[in-house]
């Protein structure tokens, strides 16, 4: 956050400048969640204090009291709902709708707050997920993650995943193409890729430009790695292991396989219209 970057939670016509104090804490929008949450924080004369300091605060404070232990993990999980809304704004586009936005951060606080709770011991402490993702092939997840299709391999850590959109674009000649683009834990831009190569069909394709992004994250040292594509037909292959296309068996085998080096690997439906981006370095790249 810089001094030129304004909230995207204060609406075009009134923003302010976006520090995490005013992000997280003094925007009208996140005030009014504070208010509302039943944890019931004002935040109106809290201005003078750093974010760190607040937070401190209401740490010890929740801390000490009835089920102090699940109040202070609400409290971190509202912090990263507002974190989730504010980036799904930004960089998805995303219309600025109350109600909306009220469910999207209801669905980030409870699945945060659920994460948290898993990795909270009997003695309070937080724990990072041991191993790797081929030390836990038990703990594969097919769920709908804010109505759409998810499928999660591992178990996810309090750092955010290094999350890539993907799409490839394919025509009867068998030409073919994929691109993507990487987003760091800020939302900002990490990398983009586009590759020109051939396919027997749009779905191999599709598999191509995720078996790519796949290794190149395990080559840079990617621990927790969220793929988002709009091929609702991949996801759903990648999640049912006992279903496999014959074309891109060998992909998805490597795909895979390719799981126990992330502590955290997740594939994710999203609409075309949320992965313009990827859709785009793919027609381009195709046109070569």
């Amino acid at each position: 956050m810089g001094d030129d970057v304004f909230c995207v939670l204060c609406g075009t016509e009134h923003s302010k400048l976006e520090t995490v104090e005013h992000l997280f804490r003094d925007c009208e929008v996140s005030a009014r969640i504070w208010a509302g949450s039943v944890l019931s924080i004002r935040v109106e004369g809290a201005k003078h204090l750093t974010m760190t300091d607040w937070i401190i605060d209401w740490v010890q404070y929740l801390g000490r009291q009835e089920e102090g232990r699940r109040r202070v993990i609400l409290f971190i999980a509202i912090i990263w709902g507002l974190w989730t809304i504010r980036n799904k704004i930004k960089f998805e586009d995303l219309a600025i709708n109350p109600q909306l936005l009220i469910g999207i951060l209801f669905d980030s606080i409870k699945e945060r707050a659920h994460l948290l709770r898993n990795q909270v011991d009997n003695k309070g402490s937080l724990k990072e997920p041991r191993g790797s993702v081929g030390d836990q092939v038990d703990q594969q997840k097919t769920d709908l993650r804010n109505g759409i299709p998810f499928h999660m391999i591992g178990q996810p850590g309090l750092c955010s995943p290094l999350r890539v959109k993907v799409d490839a674009s394919w025509d009867r000649s068998f030409k073919a193409a994929f691109g993507w683009v990487a987003y760091d834990e800020m939302g900002r831009e990490r990398l983009r890729r586009q590759v020109s190569t051939r396919a027997e069909s749009a779905l191999q394709a599709e598999a191509l430009g995720v078996r790519d992004v796949v290794s190149w994250a395990r080559s840079g040292g990617v621990l927790h790695l969220d793929i988002s594509s709009d091929c609702l037909h991949l996801v759903n292959v990648i999640a049912d292991l006992t279903k496999t296309d014959h074309l891109i068996k060998d992909l998805l085998e490597e795909i895979r396989s390719s799981a126990r080096f992330f502590h955290c690997l997740s594939f994710c439906f999203i609409p075309r219209y949320l992965n313009s981006v990827a859709h785009g370095l793919a027609r381009q790249a195709i046109r070569l």
